[in-house]
């Protein structure tokens, strides 16, 4: 083989069993699993061990590239593979060299004194400048007749240049392995502190909705008047209701669940649409609810699809500045239904309307920009779609497609 050969064989025997415990790392980081300190004094001590093993004929310089598992060691700061390692290498260097054993105790000895006084940057330069002054230093005190030929230079730096090679590129590519591993658990790190800080703003900006609902119901409420203070109880009580099931979410900070049922879409218009017309009067905005009496049924959930629409309606009237008018009306196809709302308010340019589906885009000054992307999260999960059709200063258009088919009950 020659010396190309012998320095890529090299690089194969010291890296294989590193590249196993990345791997090995690397799916423990991304599923969160629990490690194992030994794995790496294991792949460190394996390829120390191939590399002294597996040479082939003629292969003058395995003592000195066994030093190389031992370098990757004191860089991973690993105590126990250091003294392994260090004790195989004194006892393999006693094999080849009749020459008295205290020359491999001072070369340990002070690469250890190093570890523990040095940088990494500086230490791993000394650890294979001192590996190569010992390296020669044996060589010449096995070989004195050696040191006045002429080929003992050429010889020596066939030697000591595959050595430097695959040391830098061993400790090059294993360091940038591992940068990668930790920039990943880093950065599933920061995306799990943003869903995070998501579902935190999810939570924030639904509660926020049902508690300004019951203080505007509260603050209209009137003990003298029974029938009416009763009507606005129930619809406290709903809004209530709607607090506890966010909070559940809350608790689980998970995609939002939906919980089907058959429903009458017909009835759920018609109660979420009464639940405004206080707040339109006091507002003075006209309303057009052209919505059936008739019943409708569908496979979905009643809490969820009434939280859609609460939102919807509130951003129209948000919306509003005077002259007011909101309609809502539904249509029905053969495999799906159409609830329309539609406002006179400000609208949306087409880059607003671009964004609108974005998490945190809002074109409120005190809005979260969380209810548009809650909406369709819940609209998707029932397999359905929501569409924005908004013009500036003309209005705006809400679309919720569900899909529909024939229910017998």
């Amino acid at each position: 083989m020659n010396l190309f050969q012998n320095v890529l064989l090299d690089i194969i025997l010291i890296l294989f069993p590193m590249i196993l415990f990345l791997l090995y790392n690397a799916y423990n980081e991304v599923y969160d699993l629990k490690k194992s300190d030994l794995c790496l004094d294991f792949a460190i001590i394996t390829s120390f061990y191939l590399v002294l093993t597996f040479k082939p004929d003629g292969y003058s310089y395995p003592y000195l590239m066994m030093n190389v598992p031992l370098a990757l060691a004191y860089l991973k700061n690993k105590n126990k593979s250091i003294l392994i390692l260090s004790v195989l290498c004194f006892i393999t260097l006693m094999g080849k060299y009749n020459i008295p054993a205290y020359y491999y105790i001072i070369e340990y000895t002070m690469l250890y004194i190093l570890y523990k006084v040095m940088d990494k940057f500086t230490f791993v330069n000394l650890f294979i400048t001192l590996n190569i002054f010992f390296y020669l230093l044996y060589e010449v005190l096995e070989k004195p007749y050696l040191f006045g030929n002429n080929s003992y230079i050429p010889n020596a730096l066939t030697v000591l240049i595959p050595f430097i090679i695959v040391t830098y590129i061993i400790m090059f590519t294993f360091k940038k392995a591992s940068t990668i591993i930790t920039f990943h658990k880093d950065s599933k790190k920061t995306q799990d502190e943003k869903e995070l800080r998501l579902s935190l703003f999810k939570i924030t900006h639904e509660i926020k909705n049902p508690i300004t609902v019951c203080k505007g119901y509260l603050d209209m409420f009137d003990f003298d008047d029974i029938k009416k203070s009763k009507k606005y109880i129930r619809i406290i009580k709903n809004e209530i209701n709607r607090v506890l099931i966010l909070l559940e979410d809350f608790l689980s900070i998970n995609k939002i669940k939906i919980e089907k049922d058959i429903i009458d879409i017909n009835l759920l218009l018609e109660e979420m649409t009464n639940s405004f017309l206080p707040i339109l009067k006091e507002k003075n905005i006209d309303k057009i609810f052209n919505i059936s009496k008739d019943e409708l049924f569908i496979n979905a959930d009643y809490n969820r699809l009434n939280q859609v629409f609460i939102n919807i309606m509130k951003n129209s009237i948000e919306a509003i500045t005077d002259n007011g008018v909101i309609c809502v009306f539904l249509k029905k196809n053969k495999d799906n239904i159409e609830i329309h709302i539609e406002d006179n308010g400000v609208g949306m340019d087409k880059e607003e309307l671009k964004k609108i589906k974005e998490p945190f885009f809002t074109t409120k000054k005190q809005g979260s920009g969380l209810g548009v992307y809650l909406s369709r999260q819940i609209i998707e999960a029932h397999g359905g779609n929501i569409e924005y059709v908004s013009k500036k200063y003309i209005g705006t258009k809400t679309i919720v497609t569900l899909p529909y088919e024939e229910i017998g009950i």
